[in-house]
């Protein structure tokens, strides 16, 4: 066996098993998708371990706040057992110390035998366009039409995500525009009321908001008025919509880390979960 970083001449190997392991659509699928995420050193690295020339295991990490955020791994089922998982994670950790976000029991088991560091869950906040204030799910994930002129912005790795809509508002808050479910998925906010105005001036049903319990952003949020998400009635999952599924993210580091650390919505894989 042989177990190595992944470069894009690798890409038929990585289709294939990535077609084995996750759904129709998975973003994985998109080879535009997979440079984007594991192409730039500066951003991301995938690994994988390679068996009779077929790709049998995967770790990808993400980096972002000095450290790498683990993504996308899996071991076919008849190889596990055998340390590849702990090979590919020393591999990553060679560029950065491991975090990672889970929204899975399965997920969490694996990272307590690990001995990993668990934290508080990551928290959404969601605000309500008043205009819909008393609508059901279904109402406020029907899709729009939004007029996204001069508002698309492609100034960092982020924003350049391939399907995503980044936007920047007035005040000058970013956010992801999912007008196919009717909402705006905010990345970083500067002015809250700015944001909130123009959003609904946009014609957005809902806008959301996930962060970390240390971010000094929720004090001004929640005094906006915006709200926990099981308390809304949107969706955490919206690709397809999942009635009564709401954000349950944990977050994780192998090592202790900088208590002040605010996990941003484009650290790890968090921040897409539903939305592409």
């Amino acid at each position: 066996m042989e177990i190595r970083e992944a470069t894009i001449a690798d890409w038929d190997k990585l289709l294939k098993f990535y077609k084995m392991v996750y759904r129709k659509n998975h973003p994985l699928l998109n080879k535009d998708f997979w440079l984007w995420q594991y192409g730039d050193k500066k951003f991301g690295r995938s690994f994988i371990c390679i068996d009779n020339n077929e790709i049998i295991g995967h770790l990808g990490g993400g980096f972002g706040g000095g450290l790498a955020w683990t993504l996308n791994l899996y071991i076919n089922t008849k190889y596990r057992g055998r340390g590849i998982s702990e090979k590919l994670h020393e591999k990553l950790r060679a560029y950065y110390p491991l975090a990672a976000t889970s929204a899975s029991d399965k997920g969490l088991k694996m990272y307590k035998r690990m001995g990993w560091i668990r934290y508080y869950n990551l928290i959404r906040y969601v605000k309500i366009n008043p205009l819909f204030q008393n609508a059901t799910y279904d109402v406020l994930c029907q899709p729009i039409v939004v007029s996204l002129d001069n508002l698309k912005i492609s100034y960092n790795h982020f924003s350049r995500q391939p399907t995503l809509k980044c936007i920047k508002l007035k005040g000058k808050s970013i956010a992801v525009s999912q007008e196919e479910v009717g909402g705006l998925r905010v990345t970083d906010i500067k002015d809250i009321n700015a944001l909130e105005k123009h959003a609904w001036e946009l014609g957005y049903k809902w806008v959301d908001y996930i962060t970390s319990w240390n971010d000094i952003k929720i004090e001004c949020i929640v005094n906006s008025g915006w709200i926990l998400d099981y308390e809304s009635g949107v969706p955490w999952l919206l690709n397809p919509v999942a009635k009564g599924c709401f954000a349950n993210v944990s977050f994780l580091s192998e090592k202790p880390i900088d208590s002040n650390l605010v996990v941003h919505r484009s650290y790890s894989d968090h921040g897409r979960i539903g939305s592409i």
